[in-house]
Parts: structure tokens; C-alpha cells; sequence
């Protein structure tokens, strides 16, 4: 959920529509995406027909599917967010030294975390986790390591847009609790996730800072809970992770 424009054109509206259900679905017939967002199959055949023209739906005999334009087009917006550039080779760095961990650089849009960049060096596990997505700040554990720096009128702002349902029987959906919740990381100046996000797995995230003292960003470790749980691991994931954003923001000070 987004603000609303004042005039929305509708043709936008419903070419989003059937955008979000193909993304959902994968390659699909022009009847069935029909079904799916309540439109006559001819306005669906004209809308996927002129999508295909302009590059973004590729045709699979009878099915469409997005094209890969719009990997082009991510990539180049990407490599446009100064944070990416700067901390690429440290993301990757970092995630060569934490064994089989997912390693995340994230930022906030629109109320939400984008994981800018996800690098793993082990395929061990699959983390489900991939550049672009796009995940609710109250769960995870770079979300709140931005939210924790943010004025509190911007988190109930956040709150009131998406809400906070629950991803696990471990989210907090109450925001007293996720305020208190808040204040920890500020003490601390690392989050952790312990399974609301996904059950069994859990996340140390700190936020990155810039040279006027905010957040452009989150730099997080995620992992099995059976292993993070471990003192030992958990102590050396946190040093690690706090000494590559240092790093990280000495060099966007720099920039």
C-alpha cells in the first residue's frame, strides 16, 4: 500500500493489476488472467498484446510471462542508489566470512525494506531471500534496525500504512511491545529477529548511518536459529557485522 494519487489513471491501475498476478503466477494464459483480476479475456488479450509490444510480457506458445526487461531495469536502478556501490564488495566480504549465511544490504522505501543486495557463499540452504524483494519492517531485523533511528511520528506512520501482521506466532504485532522493542536496538545498536520473520531462522541487523546521522540503510546476518543461538557464534556474527559497517560508513562519509 502506497499514498494514492489525486487523479489515478485507471489504465495504470489495471496494468498493475495483471503485472502483480503474472509476477505471482509465472507464465498464464490470457482466460485465466482473465479469471484472476475480473476482466473480459479481450481486454485482457489487448493489455498483455500491448505489454508484449513494448518489451515487458514475452508469449510461451499460449502463455505469458514478464521479460526480463524488467531485470534491465532493476539493475540500472540498482547501481543508481550510492549505498549499493559503496558497500557491494564489503557485503560480499562479509558473507565469505560468515560460512553459510545470508548476508542482506537493505533500505527503506515507501515504508517498506528492499534487500538491495543478498549475497550467500554456501547454497546449503535456501533462504527464499532475493534482490528486489520487498518485506514489512516490524518483522524483520533490518527493519527495525532503521526503524529504531527513525522519529517516532515516522514509525507510526510506517505502522498505520502497512500494519503489522504477523509472518509468525513470533512477530510482534503490538506496537508498544515493538517500541520497547526499538529502544533495545538503540542501546544496543543491533536488532535481532528471532524467528518472526521465518520460524527457525534468525537475523542480527544494524542500521547504517550517514555522516548527518541518518539511516540510509541495514546491514543483516541471518541464519539457522540452532546455530546463531550459539554464544560464541552469535558474539562473533555481531563483531563482524558491526566492523563491516563501519567500513561501509566511513566510505559513504567519503563519498
Amino acid at each position: 500500500m502506497t499514498e494514492t494519487a489525486n487523479r489515478p489513471i485507471k489504465a495504470l491501475l489495471t496494468m498493475h493489476e495483471f503485472i502483480e498476478e503474472m509476477k505471482a503466477s509465472g507464465r498464464i494464459s490470457v482466460t485465466e488472467l482473465a479469471e484472476r483480476v475480473d476482466r473480459p479475456p479481450s481486454v485482457t488479450h489487448d493489455y498483455l498484446s500491448t505489454l508484449q509490444q513494448l518489451g515487458y510480457v514475452t508469449k510461451i506458445d499460449s502463455e505469458y510471462r514478464l521479460s526480463l526487461r524488467y531485470l534491465e531495469l532493476g539493475s540500472i536502478v540498482r547501481k543508481s542508489v550510492p549505498l549499493y556501490n559503496i558497500a557491494r564488495h564489503d557485503v560480499k566480504q562479509l558473507a565469505q566470512e560468515s560460512s553459510s549465511e545470508l548476508v542482506t544490504l537493505s533500505i527503506e522505501e515507501g515504508g517498506l525494506c528492499i534487500a538491495l543486495d543478498v549475497m550467500l557463499s554456501s547454497r546449503s540452504i535456501d533462504y527464499e531471500t532475493f534482490p528486489g524483494m520487498h518485506f514489512q519492517m516490524h518483522s524483520s531485523g533490518a527493519g527495525k534496525a532503521m526503524l529504531a533511528h527513525y522519529p517516532d511520528e515516522r514509525v507510526h506512520e510506517i505502522l498505520g500504512r502497512h500494519g503489522m501482521p504477523a509472518k509468525t506466532e513470533n512477530t510482534i504485532t503490538d506496537r508498544e511491545e515493538l517500541f520497547t522493542n526499538l529502544e533495545k536496538v538503540r542501546e544496543t545498536g543491533v536488532a535481532f529477529e528471532r524467528g518472526e520473520y521465518k520460524p527457525r531462522m534468525q537475523t542480527i541487523a544494524a542500521p547504517i548511518m550517514g555522516p548527518d546521522e541518518a539511516v540510509v540503510g541495514a546491514l543483516s546476518v541471518s541464519g539457522p536459529a540452532h546455530r546463531l543461538q550459539e554464544d560464541d557464534t552469535e558474539s562473533e556474527l555481531q563483531n563482524s557485522l558491526l566492523s563491516t559497517v563501519n567500513v561501509i560508513e566511513l566510505n559513504y562519509a567519503s563519498q
